[in-house]
Formats: structure tokens, sequence, C-alpha cells
């Protein structure tokens, strides 16, 4: 069972699976396994019996995703069982006004630590890819930073703003370009639960009445630069996103924000 697990986290990993998608589907499949295990139903009413465990639609999309992944990629085979695809609810995005950013770096006294949080927000970066930004994926000539093997496996370009360009080259001064440009002290990188736990205490202080996360500094660059009549598509490109309609949700985003306003008239 173990060697099943460990093919199928390895196939995932090499495909460029998020940490995340990897955890739930790798907790999803040991709950499979262990249920198959101890049941004698052919394959595809197992995989059935195994489903309807599941409370809500969620939890039940995942399973049935990890499930079919792993016949595919681990035993090399279709899965046995077809599961109706329901599209999963998308809620829109929640995210932070420039106003409110601010005030959150306020609250941060290092400066490292202030600079890292500012990169989510002016790159609009994911969190994992911040931790794994190298000094040679920075271009200050361009105000441009490459993020490689990002999701799906693929590389990309995106922006840094040019306020944080003399902090991050004093940062970055004198040191390999093979280095990670985000440190200890111990010269180790940052991981992701260090920097989630520097926001969640920089936002508890601020005060700011709202749900925030660190992606969510991601989604308040894309509705930022929509605002301020960006192009759609080169957004998509700065995100990450395979496909503009992804995208397409900050649309949404900007639309309920402009319900709000009132005409000046």
């Amino acid at each position: 069972m173990s060697d099943y697990r460990d093919s199928f986290a390895r196939e995932l990993k090499n495909r460029g699976y998020a940490p995340n998608t990897l955890r739930a589907y790798g907790a999803s499949l040991d709950r499979f396994l262990r249920f198959a295990a101890r049941t004698s139903f052919p394959p595809a009413e197992r995989i059935s019996r195994f489903l309807a465990t599941h409370d809500s639609q969620e939890p039940r999309r995942i399973a049935w995703s990890a499930i079919r992944l792993f016949y595919e990629l681990v035993l090399s085979k279709p899965c046995p069982y077809v599961m109706d695809r329901v599209r999963p609810r998308h809620r829109l995005p929640s995210f932070l006004e420039r106003s409110d950013v601010l005030l959150l770096l306020s609250k941060i006294r290092n400066p490292r630590h202030r600079l890292m949080i500012s990169m989510l927000y002016g790159s609009g970066i994911r969190i994992g890819e911040l931790v794994r930004l190298r000094i040679r994926d920075i271009d200050f000539s361009s105000l441009s930073l490459r993020v490689v093997n990002a999701k799906q496996n693929k590389d990309r370009i995106t922006v840094f703003a040019e306020s944080l360009a003399a902090d991050l080259k004093a940062l970055v001064s004198g040191r390999a370009a093979s280095e990670y440009v985000f440190v200890t002290m111990s010269s180790r990188p940052y991981n992701r639960r260090t920097v989630q736990a520097i926001f969640a205490r920089a936002f508890q202080a601020s005060g700011i009445q709202k749900h925030a996360s660190c992606h969510t500094l991601r989604h308040s660059f894309a509705t930022s630069l929509l605002g301020n009549g960006i192009d759609i598509r080169a957004i998509r490109d700065l995100l990450g996103h395979q496909s503009v309609k992804t995208t397409m949700i900050y649309l949404h985003v900007t639309e309920k924000s402009a319900r709000k306003v009132r005409s000046p008239l």
C-alpha cells in the first residue's frame, strides 16, 4: 500500500501539482486504499460506495479526482467507475483595497518580512513561488521576475514594483545568483507557514474587517490591475492562468464593487 502512495505522490509531483493538491489527493487516496483493503466489492462498486461515504460535493469531487488519477498514473488503466461531473460552485475571490494593504504593511516591523508580503501583493505570485524565488530570477532592468516551475511546471514572467527595487537590491547584494532571495538568519529559505504567520499577525493588528490570507494578495494584485485598465489577457499571463476564463472571474469582482459606487451627479 505504501508503494502505491509513494508512486502516486511522485507522479503528481512530476506533473507540477501544487502542494495543497498533493496533500488533499494523497489523503483521499489513503482513505480509499484503507476502505478497499477491508471490502470485497467489485472495483466499480467499491469506488461508488467509498464516494458515498462523503457527505458533501467538494470532498467527494476531490476523492473521485484522486482515485481517477491513481488508476491512470499508477495502475496505467482507466478508472472502472465514472462519476457524473458536477461543476464546483465558484465563489468570487475576496480582495483588499490598496489602502488596506498599506495599512497591513505598516504593521510589519521587520523590513525583510515587510518586503516578502509586499512582493506577494506587488507581483501576484503565490506564496510557494515567493519562497522558491532565486536571485537569478530577478531582472532589475525590466522590473520583472521569472517564476520557475510554477503551477503545472510552467515558467512565466511577472512584474514587481519599482518602489521595491532598492530594498531588493540591498537584500541580494553580494550573494550568489543561485541563492534563494528570502532566507532566514540561518540562511535557510523561508517556509510557507512562516510567511502565512507573518501575514496573519499583521492582518490581525491592522483591524481590517475582512477575511483574508496571503493568497488574497494575489487576488488583490489582479483586481487592481484590472481596475487600472490592464488588458485581461496580460493579467492572465502575469498570473500564469492556462485559460483567460479563469482570469475572467476578476471581472465579476470588479463589477460587484462597481455596483456599490454612487454616481457623483
